[in-house]
């Protein structure tokens, strides 16, 4: 897929080797070392130039790549429908498996709707 490959063009190898050590529940054969600040303009891009795409990517899952992660979760966190950014988060929770993908996920939507989100979340607290 051409936005994993869009990924490795902005590898960093030392930035990567400094990650895996932040991450160490996350192989590290499966990070790239992409910074946080591309992978978000990357995210922006995507959405603006080729929103299929975009939109594409977060149909596939799971993603062998934190960034891919962390890219699934900065598009979600763009989108401006609230249900689908629900649907969407709903259906990468379970993909989310370390502490710095989950604290970059924060959809700016969750602030308009709080009481709706609280709804979710305790489905989700629910769930396997």
């Amino acid at each position: 897929m051409f936005i994993t490959e869009r990924l490795l063009t902005l590898a960093d190898i030392p930035y990567r080797d400094f990650t895996a050590k932040l991450i160490p529940t996350i192989d590290k054969e499966c990070i790239i070392g992409v910074r946080t600040p591309a992978i978000r303009s990357l995210a922006k891009e995507l959405l603006k130039q080729q929103p299929k795409e975009a939109m594409a990517f977060l149909e596939k899952l799971p993603h062998y790549y934190y960034e891919e992660n962390n890219l699934h979760a900065f598009i979600i966190a763009q989108l401006k429908d609230f249900e689908k950014v629900m649907q969407y988060t709903t259906q990468f929770l379970p993909y989310i498996d370390n502490w710095a993908t989950c604290d970059t996920f924060a959809p700016k939507i969750f602030l308009k709707y709080p009481e709706e989100v609280l709804s979710y979340v305790q489905q989700w607290l629910k769930s396997n």
